[in-house]
């Protein structure tokens, strides 16, 4: 069970009291994270039925959940999370702070509540005392608030950049075929064996996320046996969901196929007119091209996270091999889009532009209030970052 960070009270200002997330808050948090975003004609809400905390428990295994409350009115009116979870970090385990759920409602934006809440976080983060994040290109309010430092919060410091990719077809392309041959675990495929993941494979899917942590950093230190106790930093998973690649008895590969829709989802709420009238029609197109549908208003996207997907960053003959696998997997249980996050430093990135899908861009960084932390991460490890934990 994840625990709560024993973080200080902040003092009451004249307007707001800063504070740790409690039980009590869970409907207004609720309420709170599923403030309505539009982006490109499409209005859509990020939502955490039917529990916030119990959600935040595929994030992190310290909870860290801060909420500001209008002392007039009793009412929440700004959260963020800033919990940990183990990590490999220069190929050691380390805990590993990661910020999310930045949630200001639009009455108090532009007052001076996000300076107390970078003093509160100033105050609390310890222990570690750096977080990372992602902020993509298209919230602006994010990037405001985090890349000027100018509202208090503590110092940000990029990293470098990243791309979330749902993906919908793969199709043939003479430019990926060359690369793909050309890539130096191509003779490997024809001896591959690939099984579907049971209790005699944990102990080598443990190592084999041991042996990664030589090429990335912040890979989460996973325990599969979890997986049989019914942890809810894995729920929604099962060993069966994992896929497993192995060359001479060696796992070289893998993935999970992840649905997260019994605890978090991302519900249309309105299309702009313009949108609203073509849906039939772009729907047809995109059936035909092999891209995302929109989805009634109402209705919740469906995908599939794509759970530890690893292999050596210069495999990318077997890494398109998961992600073709992958999709056809997803299509069998009816959903047929994958979603995974990969680093602009990752070589398997490159391929990305031959695939078809939905691409959002962004931000990889750092908080601290005392130092710029990149000095002491290993700069040759890639940034691994599981789409279904951010």
């Amino acid at each position: 069970m994840p625990q709560q960070s024993n973080a200080p009270q902040q003092k009451k200002s004249s307007n707001f009291n800063v504070r740790a997330a409690v039980a009590s808050d869970e409907a207004a948090l609720l309420k709170l994270i599923c403030v309505p975003m539009t982006t490109k004609g499409v209005t859509i809400s990020f939502q955490r039925e039917p529990s916030y905390f119990n959600a935040s428990q595929v994030i992190y295994q310290v909870n860290d959940h801060c909420v500001v409350e209008d002392i007039a009115t009793q009412k929440l009116v700004a959260c963020y999370s800033n919990g940990h979870r183990p990590c490999y970090i220069n190929g050691e385990i380390q805990p590993m702070r990661y910020a999310s759920d930045l949630r200001i409602h639009a009455d108090y934006r532009g007052t001076t509540l996000m300076k107390e809440m970078g003093y509160y976080m100033r105050k609390t983060m310890q222990q570690p005392d750096f977080n990372h994040m992602i902020i993509f290109n298209d919230n602006l309010a994010a990037r405001k608030a985090v890349q000027t430092g100018k509202v208090g919060i503590p110092d940000y410091y990029e990293e470098g950049s990243v791309e979330t990719l749902t993906l919908t077809a793969i199709h043939r392309n003479k430019h990926k075929e060359r690369l793909l041959i050309e890539s130096e675990d191509q003779h490997y495929l024809r001896n591959l064996h690939i099984k579907t993941a049971g209790i005699d494979a944990i102990e080598a899917m443990n190592q084999f996320v041991q042996r990664m942590a030589k090429f990335y950093n912040f890979i989460p230190a996973y325990d599969f046996n979890e997986l049989l106790g019914g942890s809810k930093y894995y729920q929604g998973l099962e060993l069966s969901d994992f896929q497993l690649y192995y060359l001479n008895d060696q796992l070289i590969g893998m993935f999970g196929l992840w649905s997260q829709s019994s605890f978090k989802q991302t519900k249309i709420l309105d299309y702009g007119w313009t949108i609203g009238m073509i849906r039939p029609i772009y729907n047809l197109w995109a059936k035909l091209r092999g891209t995302m549908k929109l989805p009634k208003k109402g209705d919740s996207i469906k995908y599939h996270a794509l759970h530890s997907l690893l292999c050596k960053p210069s495999y990318k003959a077997l890494h398109d091999l998961m992600l073709n696998d992958a999709l056809k997997l997803s299509k069998s249980r009816g959903v047929g889009c994958v979603s995974y996050t990969l680093s602009h430093r990752d070589p398997r990135q490159s391929l990305n532009q031959y695939y078809r899908g939905e691409l959002l861009t962004g931000i990889h960084g750092f908080m601290c209030p005392s130092r710029d932390p990149r000095p002491e991460i290993d700069s040759h490890r890639i940034p691994y970052l599981e789409v279904g934990r951010i």
